[in-house]
């Protein structure tokens, strides 16, 4: 798959406007239904909406973007987080729509405020009414790699894990609670370290950013960090505010930023969980 380019990453960080993001490849998976094959989502960094401002209250940002929505903290201090994990459940995808629309959510560690990511999740798609769900692991800026014998459909309850076991070393896992199977890989990977995030995200497809699938909303429960040594995860709930971090909560926008097409929930309050819905009504946390 062929990286992007010339994308900015949605970001309150000023010096980072304008910079060049080397974007990686996306689903390509099997099916949950018959239908025509999925054409390659690209999973990015977030990418930042022209003009936009943030909008500060205490240590909550909140951020519009055009392909993220949900929660990310983010520090000017690298290797700050070494690892994060939530759970989720497969959203049904509507596939009344005509064309195709794609959606993905994952959780992840940088892509925040500059370009490596590591991360893994799934996807709901509907692929000119069939409706494609997969699972899949990806570190910028190469391909994605779908995890191949864990086939997921709508409902099914997931795990995403990524961690970083030793210096340089991370282990991306994907667990299906409801069928009891799991995938993932380990790799040597370079992570700034700089952010950790839940999101719910519409990839780039063809190059542009792909329709938003509709779907059911997404619900993060519990979500976790670490900021401990790799190896000695030390698990603190996900959106409470780490030291020195900021908590950015990201509604993602339209490609011309004048309306937003999904909102996340405000926190929990035990900082663990929040839900992601289509459109511009905040669903319970």
């Amino acid at each position: 798959m062929q990286a992007g380019a010339g994308l900015l990453g949605k970001v309150a960080v000023a010096t980072l406007t304008g910079a060049s993001l080397v974007l990686a490849g996306g689903v390509a998976g099997a099916s949950a239904a018959s239908g025509p094959a999925a054409k390659t989502p690209q999973v990015a960094p977030m990418q930042r909406v022209p003009g936009a401002g943030a909008r500060a209250t205490r240590e909550l940002t909140k951020l519009d973007s055009s392909n993220w929505s949900g929660y990310a903290q983010s520090t000017t201090k690298s290797g700050t987080f070494t690892a994060v994990k939530d759970f989720w459940t497969v959203p049904t995808v509507n596939t009344k729509a005509s064309g195709d629309q794609y959606s993905s959510d994952w959780v992840g560690i940088g892509g925040f405020s500059e370009d490596t990511l590591v991360q893994d999740g799934t996807e709901a798609d509907n692929l000119g009414g069939t409706a494609h769900y997969d699972a899949w692991t990806e570190i910028l800026p190469a391909s994605e790699v779908v995890i191949t014998g864990l086939a997921i459909k709508p409902g099914d309850k997931m795990e995403g894990l990524v961690e970083e076991t030793k210096a340089g070393t991370w282990k991306m896992t994907v667990l299906d609670l409801t069928t009891g199977k799991s995938g993932g890989r380990t790799v040597k990977y370079k992570s700034s370290g700089l952010s950790v995030e839940a999101i719910h995200e519409r990839p780039e497809v063809g190059g542009g950013l792909a329709n938003l699938a509709a779907t059911t909303n997404v619900v993060f429960n519990p979500g976790s960090l670490s900021t401990a040594a790799a190896g000695t995860q030390t698990w603190k709930p996900l959106l409470k505010v780490a030291s020195g971090a900021t908590l950015n909560e990201i509604f993602m926008t339209n490609n011309t930023g004048n309306a937003v097409i999904a909102t996340p929930s405000a926190p929990s309050a035990n900082g663990q969980a929040f839900a992601v819905a289509d459109g511009t009504k905040a669903p319970a946390p």
